[in-house]
């Protein structure tokens, strides 16, 4: 009766799998067409652009902010849609399928956002899988902390390497955990192969193979040490097969690492603050009040007490991203540490596991899991909801085409701050020229912009920035600047004025008084000369976005 009862709980407990594969589904699809077809997460159009320039004959990436496996994963999806779109080329060709990405994109992101989100929802498959390489009976919990965990629900609605990132750490953790317990070649050559894979769709990764290294020399079945530099082996085969630029064009890649370093030094910031947002973040991965971050300790003394090299095992990598995530500005952010939250939802299920063993019952389990999913569950459902607001921005753009004729020259923020207005083709054509002349990568899309353009639309400058205020490394924010209808206004409206500027808008999500010193002759010359028109403000509950302000100026 006995050994029935342990088969019984060994078997996959399916009814549970399902609904938490439904409601994970949910959580990351609803609202995933949010804003198109404008962008409105910064990060995106880099993605999306280094992705459709491929389709210009080369692979060679523009810049190394990214590395380049999930760009290229997306040019392989860009195909397909052509294909489909164009009738094999037959109905459609290249020079309307950039006309389509410039003026109509919505499908180019939700390609991009659909497979984001798939990624993480199959490394949560994964994680069922590797937990039960350690428990085969109870909750799947490791999968269960990170169905909701809003900082991975916020990522998948975007068109971002995070998600892909995801599943390659989770399959290196399936096989890190083999190689623990077997020390065999097969699972060093797997784990290096998917923590190089990891790393070559998003930097941060680059802690985790501390595990798998830990997991060498502390395996209890003592593996050779040619497995650990065939394991070493696979990691950069892993991680060049995905960014080969970065090996082929290394002097670029130091050039653009060195030029993101230089962030440290554009403002002043405390390391203990950092380090302490990582620790929370940390304890809140699971969503902020999860019992996930309590279950973390619990799991890591269970393992210390039945096997505390296994505990060293897991404990590497957390201690990786703690120190390395400190010494950088930004390493606060939660979307930096996802690379450890497999590892961490493994060592958390040790914890939830032992406190089901304790409670024994359904009811307890089904507690246990509201506790641990509710914070994330509600976090998450509450952003989905904010993401199907109407957005300031959209109400701008409509107000901005009924009452601000089309050929009025614009004085706006960045792209993702402000409304939606295309350019005309005559700016545009000079922009094809100029970036022609510079020998810049955006030139074919240029090109293929002005070749299908719809007719109509407005100049528009955009203000240009410090990389101080835009918290991006100096030599990015120079070329893209470059290549943009950029003006300099540090010294007050005259520029503007000059290049005959009559309608300004600026955005809270953009430059400010408070936060862009350097243009504060810019908005005290506004203030005094410009008459606001109009102004967008979100209202909790009802409209999401920034507050916008349009205003007049006279010369």
């Amino acid at each position: 009766m006995r050994g029935d009862r342990e088969a019984q709980r060994a078997r996959p407990a399916w009814p549970w799998l399902l609904a938490l594969a439904a409601a994970a589904a949910a959580v990351r699809f609803i609202g995933i067409s949010w804003g198109l077809p404008a962008a409105y997460n910064a990060d995106e159009p880099h993605l999306v652009n280094l992705a459709v320039s491929f389709g210009g004959g080369s692979l060679r990436p523009a810049f190394f902010k990214y590395p380049s496996l999930f760009p290229y994963l997306l040019f392989l999806c860009y195909g397909i849609y052509f294909a489909l779109w164009s009738g094999l080329g037959l109905r459609r060709g290249v020079t309307d399928f950039i006309g389509l990405y410039a003026w109509r994109p919505t499908g180019f992101y939700l390609i991009g956002r659909a497979l984001c989100a798939a990624c993480g929802l199959l490394g949560l498959a994964v994680l069922v899988r590797a937990q039960r390489e350690r428990r085969p009976a109870g909750f799947p919990w490791a999968a269960l902390t990170l169905a909701f965990a809003p900082a991975i629900v916020e990522n998948a609605h975007a068109a971002k390497p995070d998600g892909l990132m995801m599943l390659c750490v989770c399959v290196a953790w399936l096989f890190i955990l083999r190689l623990y317990r077997d020390g065999g070649r097969r699972e060093h050559w797997a784990a290096g192969l998917a923590l190089g894979l990891a790393m070559s769709s998003q930097y941060t990764a680059v802690f985790v193979p501390l595990a798998a290294l830990a997991a060498h020399f502390l395996s209890p079945a003592r593996p050779p040490r040619r497995y650990l530099w065939e394991g070493a082996l696979a990691v950069a085969l892993g991680f060049f097969a995905g960014s080969p630029y970065i090996l082929l064009d290394f002097g670029r890649f130091w050039a653009s690492m060195k030029d993101l370093s230089e962030l440290a030094a554009l403002a002043p910031w405390s390391r203990w603050e950092v380090t302490r947002r990582v620790l929370a973040n940390i304890w809140g991965f699971a969503g902020p009040w999860s019992l996930a971050g309590l279950a973390l300790p619990l799991g890591l003394l269970r393992l210390w007490r039945g096997d505390r090299r296994l505990a060293l095992v897991f404990l590497a990598p957390a201690l990786g991203y703690v120190v390395g995530l400190g010494n950088n500005p930004d390493g606060g952010w939660p979307r930096y540490l996802m690379g450890a939250f497999p590892g961490l939802a493994l060592l958390s299920a040790e914890g939830l596991s032992w406190l089901e063993e304790l409670g024994g019952s359904r009811i307890a389990t089904g507690l246990l899991v509201a506790a641990v999913a509710g914070s994330g569950l509600y976090g998450s459902a509450l952003y989905d909801r904010e993401l199907l607001l109407p957005d300031t921005r959209q109400q701008a753009t409509v107000w901005m085409r009924a009452h601000v004729p089309e050929g009025t020259t614009l004085l706006m923020d960045l792209p993702h701050s402000g409304p939606d207005l295309r350019m005309t083709r005559a700016e545009i054509e000079e922009l094809r020229d100029k970036t022609s002349q510079a020998g810049s990568p955006r030139t074919r899309l240029y090109r293929g912009m002005a070749q299908t353009h719809p007719g109509g639309g407005w100049k528009i400058f955009r203000i240009g920035r410090s990389a101080r205020d835009l918290r991006s490394s100096p030599r990015h924010v120079q070329l893209s600047q470059a290549d943009a209808p950029t003006l300099d206004v540090s010294a007050g409206l005259a520029p503007a004025l000059a290049a005959g500027v009559s309608i300004v808008v600026v955005s809270s999500f953009g430059a400010s008084p408070e936060h862009s010193p350097q243009l504060a002759a810019f908005f005290a010359d506004l203030d005094r000369q410009a008459t606001l028109l109009r102004e967008f403000d979100p209202e909790p509950g009802r409209v999401m976005g920034p507050t916008l302000k349009v205003y007049r100026v006279a010369r």
